[in-house]
């Protein structure tokens, strides 16, 4: 079949990336970081359980929540398809993709025969805009753009077991009878739950909390950890690289921020705006330093992460303390 989008939208984050191109396909067409933003899509989780050899470091909130948050706050139908049998999967995907429909896939990119990941993420997210005997058509993030994934191996990536997983979850988004709503009310009700979830987390582990958490327990690593060389790279590589945290989503909700000036003419979230590019930035330096840690095997790295963590936790809490002044 002819590809549903030849030119398909590749972005920074999977699922924003996704969620662009879905959209897209009803002729809406609205940047990542307005997407992002709108869905509220700013967090911090810290997450390990005895079965996890490796901490997990988000800075997003929950997956699936950026697709629901987003047709909440857009009225849109999201419809989500998932079951336990990989047939089955198959089968819905071949029908809307042969309705002419764009449908998001979740899914652990490790077993894609086109991927060089060396870690398990079970919560990726994928465009898929076709398909040609049996091979499917899925639009990643930068630098992949557009790949081709044989069945077998969609298959068994869609299938996938692990932390955030979901039992072969397909999603398509249909827009409202009425019409989008205001966009400017919307940013602004994005910024507000943002902004009261990072302030009033449900557990220690999310949040301002959730940063601070992390901040306490880096120190220790090189002795917590099964295998830090490995462990710490990796937390590094999936931060800045794989989309969960680091200075990506920052920026994202920097820029989101910018856009929200424009649209509703309030020139303090271009204020706030600036503030969060030099918050993206202090990530990305602990990425750095986790890494160097992993390699060097450094205390004294973790230590100066630890410290630049507790500080910029304390800034996004005086920011968001800000958002939330400005979104009443």
């Amino acid at each position: 079949m002819p590809l549903l989008e030849a030119d398909p939208y590749v972005g920074n984050h999977c699922e924003s990336t996704t969620l662009v191109n879905l959209l897209r396909q009803r002729e809406v067409d609205l940047s990542e970081p307005l997407i992002f933003g709108l869905a509220g899509g700013l967090s911090f989780i810290y997450w390990r359980t005895k079965q996890m050899p490796t901490p997990f470091v988000g800075g997003r909130i929950k997956p699936d929540m950026l697709s629901e948050n987003l047709a909440n706050a857009l009225n849109l139908r999201l419809s989500v398809h998932e079951t336990s049998s990989a047939k089955r999967a198959r089968e819905h995907l071949l029908a809307e993709l042969d309705a002419g429909t764009v449908v998001g896939l979740k899914l652990d990119r490790y077993f894609l025969d086109y991927s060089t990941d060396d870690f398990r993420f079970a919560a990726h997210y994928v465009a898929c805009v076709g398909y040609d005997d049996d091979r499917f058509a899925l639009v990643e993030t930068q630098p992949l753009g557009l790949r081709w994934a044989t069945d077998e191996s969609l298959a068994t990536a869609r299938n996938a077991r692990g932390p955030m997983s979901s039992r072969n979850r397909a999603f398509i988004l249909d827009l409202p009878k009425g019409g989008l709503p205001d966009m400017g009310e919307a940013a602004r009700q994005g910024i507000k739950a943002a902004a009261e979830n990072f302030l009033n987390p449900p557990i220690s582990n999310f949040g301002y909390k959730g940063m601070h958490k992390a901040a306490d327990l880096m120190p220790r690593w090189l002795d917590d950890l099964e295998s830090p060389a490995d462990s710490l790279p990796e937390i590094c590589t999936i931060m800045e690289d794989a989309g969960t945290g680091g200075g990506l989503f920052r920026t994202m909700w920097a820029d989101f921020l910018a856009e929200t000036a424009g649209i509703t003419g309030v020139g303090a979230y271009q204020e706030v705006s600036e503030s969060y590019r030099e918050v993206s930035e202090k990530w990305t330096e602990v990425a750095g330093l986790l890494h160097e840690a992993g390699v060097a095997s450094s205390r004294e790295s973790l230590h100066s992460a630890s410290e630049i963590v507790h500080e910029t936790a304390e800034k996004e809490q005086r920011l968001m303390q800000r958002l939330m002044e400005l979104s009443r």
